[in-house]
């Protein structure tokens, strides 16, 4: 059932303002005129007329450059398939190049409303320019959707983390526009579930949990109370991570890019991101190489290869066994269609200068195998490239290789990170060190 909101939308939308037509009056016309004399500009010359195109590119140059002030290296193409107003997005023929090289060529990029997608591929394959190209609208996504890329820390300022993660004007603002635009639409099944889906989203940022809500979202990544009163500059670059991740989840755009989102995460706040993703009901498209996140977050999996985007049903584990019988069959099939070419092929070497009849028969398997090979045919199953590394064995090195006795360390007097550290190493060890952001665990490492 439509909400009270929604009703209110459809009423109003036959108050709809004029639209404005491209043709002009013969009013404005000559007012147009007037103008261009005053200006010195006439309709007929052919001088003026370059001028006018001239000074109209420069303008639109002017313009390219302010929204896009460095070269990115980034090259990319595609088609909008879906409806405009559609809550999915759909792109063919999507080719994605960087610096000159094809990381896609003529791929199908498909983001369903309410699902969870897993980006999977080699390092190298382009997983993150492809988030970027996506973020940045280098494809036509429909100016309806806001998408939020966690690529970088959150700037350090004079901003509590609990104000910065709140700092929601500019999007309270778009939402407010794109609600006015929705309601002097025809009210349709898809226009109404974007605008109950808008209204639910203003609703969140103005109630009064606003800050219980942002708060909570903070503590389940490991913010005390006292720190997310905290000024955002005087924290590390992990956990100013953290409040980029916060303020991601607290805005809950239409579609959500999480790069490696785990990365600057203790095993806590890992379980807690994981159960909180679950309940994500629009379209998060993420990288992650955690087997486990994958399998509790992702409703699909994307799997990026041979420069193309294959889709897959179901999370992680379902990806693997799913991918394992489609290559079974694949290679199945092109061992078979390698011995139907083998054979007809000999067939066709032996008898093909032969009596009338064999000829015949011959020239039969030839077009047969034309015809095959103007089909496609399949191709045979490439294993993932895997890098190894190797290291020349060395003669071994008397323990202790690595000694700490009674260490101490701190940035301050009233900052200690540690004392009495005792600490062996040899080189039959294998230490994992492990500990929140901020407790000195790569420090530890400088030491």
């Amino acid at each position: 059932m439509p909400s009270a909101r929604v009703k209110k939308a459809a009423k109003s939308a036959g108050k709809k303002a004029p639209s404005k037509s491209t043709t002009k009056t013969e009013e404005e016309l000559g007012e147009d005129v007037e103008n261009s004399e005053e200006n010195g500009v006439e309709e007929n010359g052919d001088d003026n007329g370059v001028e006018e195109v001239t000074e109209g590119i420069k303008k639109m140059t002017s313009k390219v450059g302010e929204d896009k002030p460095g070269d990115n290296g980034r090259s990319c193409t595609g088609v909008l398939a879906s409806h405009p107003q559609s809550r999915d997005v759909h792109i063919d023929s999507f080719t994605l190049l960087y610096h000159g090289h094809d990381l896609l060529v003529d791929a199908r990029l498909e983001l369903n409303h309410g699902r969870r997608y897993g980006l999977l591929g080699p390092n190298g394959c382009g997983k993150s320019t492809m988030l970027k190209a996506i973020a940045e609208r280098d494809i036509p996504v429909p100016a309806h959707f806001d998408m939020y890329l966690l690529d970088r820390e959150i700037a350090a300022s004079d901003m509590t983390a609990l104000e910065a993660v709140m700092e929601v004007d500019k999007e309270k603002a778009r939402l407010e526009a794109e609600a006015e635009e929705l309601a002097g639409m025809e009210m349709t099944d898809e226009i109404e579930h974007r605008l109950n889906d808008v209204y639910e989203r203003l609703d969140q940022l103005d109630s009064d949990t606003v800050e219980a809500r942002a708060a909570s979202i903070l503590h389940g990544l490991g913010f005390t109370g006292e720190m997310q009163r905290m000024k955002t500059r005087e924290f590390s670059g992990g956990w100013r991570m953290r409040i980029a991740l916060a303020r991601a989840l607290f805005i809950d755009p239409t579609i959500l890019l999480l790069d490696e989102p785990t990365n600057h995460l203790d095993l806590e706040a890992c379980v807690w991101l994981e159960e909180h993703l679950k309940k994500f009901r629009r379209i998060l498209l993420m990288i992650s190489h955690s087997q486990d996140f994958l399998n509790g977050v992702c409703t699909n999996i994307i799997h990026m290869q041979k420069k193309k985007l294959n889709y897959y049903s179901g999370n992680y584990d379902q990806y693997i066994l799913t991918r394992e019988e489609n290559e079974e069959n694949q290679m199945k099939r092109f061992k078979w269609e390698q011995e139907q070419i083998s054979n007809m092929k000999e067939y066709i070497a032996r008898f093909g200068h032969g009596s009338a009849k064999l000829a015949r028969q011959a020239q039969s398997k030839e077009k047969t195998l034309a015809k095959m090979v103007r089909g496609g045919l399949t191709e045979r199953v490439e294993t993932d490239r895997t890098v190894r590394l190797r290291f020349t064995p060395v003669g071994k090195l008397p323990p202790p290789v690595l000694q700490f006795t009674q260490v101490a360390f701190g940035y301050s007097p009233d900052k200690i990170l540690y004392r009495d550290v005792d600490l062996g190493v040899d080189l039959d060890s294998r230490v994992a060190i492990v500990g929140p952001n901020g407790a000195g665990k790569s420090t530890l490492l400088k030491l």
